[in-house]
């Protein structure tokens, strides 16, 4: 996983995104350094999205409306 380099600038995060991100608004979560993650728990969860990442950049995904609209038919 690459991680983002911004900076503030009157209260506003500004920076590049990575190639490959469609357009649009994204939610961004800062990760804590006291979130009493271990190693191993952070090591694991950095894998998963390493594993997520690649999955979208290959294609395999699908938009979650889809998904919220296959739940809610059940």
């Amino acid at each position: 996983m690459k991680a983002l380099r911004v900076r503030v600038e009157h209260g506003r995060i500004v920076g590049e995104a990575p190639a490959g991100l469609p357009d649009g608004e994204f939610e961004v979560c800062l990760a804590d350094d006291d979130d009493a993650l271990s190693d191993a728990e952070v090591a694991s969860l950095n894998e998963a999205l390493r594993r997520g990442f690649a999955a979208i950049s290959a294609g395999r995904f699908r938009p979650a409306a889809d998904v919220i609209a296959d739940l809610r038919g059940r």
